[in-house]
């Protein structure tokens, strides 16, 4: 089961599918857990199966699991390689890296092609902030692109990505992405630690370390906050 073919799928679908495999799924159980759950119990199942496949003691405990949904290997789960809709879906992969996927329907993409002659596409990451110091900056990528891996500058800070078709001067935006929510990229240590705390790293020899303080930007990312 291809887990870029599921994340094509809606919050509904994908509940859909989980409840014919006969997975639970709480109704705050975020979307990339209920990816991960419809991935593993398909792999369970797909094992099983592989192990003890017509054996007596499997019959009978399929009789006692009930009438749960499990996939043969001859009944092969057919995802749609799109579903000609226009989107951008953005999903956090750890403090400094976002994955985001889209699409484009087929209609808007005929327009594209039929107005720009080699079309272009902008990914344009947005800091959600109210100060004044919110930023942004494109990322190229070219019209049959469908998925990127994006580097943001700062943790624990929130972005947007938005999908635009590059012109001459501007952007046009298509289709807008949801907020997410970058995690901590360190743990938060307190700025006067216990006597105890300080004890025990004169004890491991971490002063004789010269240990940095980590920073808060991204030190692989070059950013020009000047000029945006």
């Amino acid at each position: 089961m291809d887990p870029e073919k599921l994340s094509l799928l809606s919050d509904d679908e994908l509940r859909l599918l989980a409840e014919k495999m006969g997975i639970y799924v709480p109704d705050e159980l975020e979307r990339v857990f209920l990816i991960e759950e419809i991935i593993d119990a398909f792999e369970e199942d797909t094992s099983e199966k592989a192990f003890s496949h017509d054996t007596p003691g499997h019959v009978e405990e399929k009789k006692l699991a009930g009438h749960g949904f499990v996939p043969s290997q001859s009944e092969e789960i057919v995802i749609p390689d799109h579903y000609n809709e226009t989107y951008i879906s953005a999903i956090v992969r750890d403090p400094l890296w976002i994955f985001a996927y889209w699409d484009i329907a087929e209609s808007l993409r005929e327009k594209i092609l039929a107005e720009f002659e080699e079309p272009k596409l902008l990914l344009r990451v947005s800091e959600i902030a109210d100060s004044e110091k919110a930023f942004h900056y494109d990322v190229s990528v070219s019209f049959d692109d469908r998925k990127w891996y994006i580097n943001v500058p700062y943790p624990k800070r929130s972005y947007r990505i938005d999908l635009c078709i590059a012109k001459t001067q501007k952007a046009k935006v298509i289709a807008r992405s949801n907020v997410v929510r970058m995690p901590a990229q360190y743990m938060d240590m307190p700025s006067k630690l216990p006597q105890m705390t300080k004890s025990l790293l004169i004890l491991s020899g971490s002063e004789d370390l010269n240990l940095i303080e980590p920073r808060e930007e991204n030190s692989l990312r070059i950013l020009n906050m000047d000029g945006e």
